[in-house]
């Protein structure tokens, strides 16, 4: 028997996806299990024309199970759907069922402290974030004048860090790149020798020691610049959050500098508390995955959020969290760069994959530039 399916949905209700059997074509019955039990089933004969149009059969290989109970969400995770008879589970998004089982858990258990995203993150998003921070500065892990900076990222989503890039910031020869780059996208060292002379000047402007230490802090390792975009003059464009603007191997584990370019300020718009809120929308998508960037805007227009308009100086840097919602806009004859951050040990997944690593530069702190 050759078969093909997987689980679409899945609530305290019941589950839907599909199933195909590419011997027989003939329709499959599917069990929901749950601690070795069937508790739900149903013939996988529903219509599905996307799948009849994908070459599967008549397309009538879809399925929607009742349970015969309603679950308790907690129980979701650990729910199978597989064929009557049969041990091969169906695949299922790791998504599928958890938006239900977390909301679940974090009503019984509020005051318990957690991450913020099911894909786990930096110590600064979660929810004893500044009991986490108190400890740290009482066991000496975590220094005390960073402490400002700290609660700031923890409780407001960013820091600015005022006059970090004192005495000066950019070099002369480095503004004079900007206007032969293209804003809005990477910088790519490989096409572009001015991209290339910039990144190559970056680190020495980003990491910067008050800066590198709340970012060593936050990060809990040297930071590795893994993206860095230019936003021009007249530039600016949609809400973003760090996590979801860039596929990483641990998507929860990044944070965003924002530095100007130049003499004239730019300005951050902050959705404020947007690293608070909920990780999925009402359909399930994660607003921490570049695939669900979108849903990070849906979740916050929900909780009607305000904005908060912050001025970045030409000397000034801001660390935004992984998880705040953010826009740069760059009045006319202004432009920024952001350079997007994680931790030096989630590097080498990234690279492996094939993405990056094809222009390093090596700060004398031991952070780097990687792209």
């Amino acid at each position: 028997m050759s078969l093909r399916g997987s689980v679409d949905s899945l609530d305290v209700e019941g589950a839907s996806g599909w199933i195909f059997d590419g011997d027989r074509g003939l329709p499959v019955v599917v069990q929901a299990m749950l601690d070795g039990r069937v508790i739900g089933d149903a013939p996988a004969d529903l219509s599905r024309p996307d799948l009849a149009s994908a070459g599967l059969g008549d397309g009538r290989c879809g399925f929607r199970i009742a349970f015969y109970d309603a679950l308790d969400p907690e129980a979701l995770p650990f729910v199978s759907i597989r064929p009557q008879g049969g041990d091969v589970e169906l695949p299922r998004t790791n998504l599928t069922g958890f938006g239900e089982y977390f909301r679940a858990l974090h009503a019984r258990s509020p005051g318990a402290g957690r991450h913020r995203s099911v894909f786990g993150g930096l110590w600064t998003d979660r929810t004893d974030a500044p009991r986490l921070l108190a400890g740290r500065v009482a066991s000496g892990a975590t220094p005390a004048d960073l402490v400002p900076a700290l609660r700031s990222i923890v409780g407001d989503g960013y820091v600015v860090l005022k006059s970090a890039l004192a005495p000066t910031g950019f070099g002369a020869a480095d503004l004079a790149l900007v206007d032969s780059l293209e804003g809005g996208r990477p910088l790519d060292p490989r096409s572009d020798q001015a991209a290339h002379r910039l990144l190559g000047a970056l680190p020495g402007v980003v990491f910067r020691d008050v800066a590198l230490r709340v970012l060593r802090a936050a990060l809990d390792d040297n930071p590795v610049i893994y993206r860095a975009a230019l936003t021009r003059g007249g530039g600016g464009g949609a809400f973003v959050q760090p996590s979801a603007i860039e596929a990483l191997p641990s998507p929860a584990e990044c944070v965003a500098v924002v530095a100007c370019i130049g003499n004239e300020p730019v300005l951050l718009d902050v959705a404020r508390d947007s690293h608070k809120l909920p990780e999925f929308t009402a359909g399930g998508r994660s607003r921490w995955l570049v695939a669900g960037a979108a849903a990070g805007v849906e979740v916050a227009l929900q909780h009607a959020l305000s904005v908060e308009h912050v001025e970045i100086g030409p000397l000034d840097l801001v660390l935004v969290g992984p998880g705040t919602m953010h826009r740069l806009r760059a009045p006319e004859g202004a432009a920024a760069i952001t350079a997007c951050c994680a931790p030096s040990r989630l590097g080498p997944s990234r690279f492996i994959a094939g993405e990056g690593g094809t222009f390093t530069v090596r700060h004398h702190s031991g952070a780097l530039l990687a792209v």
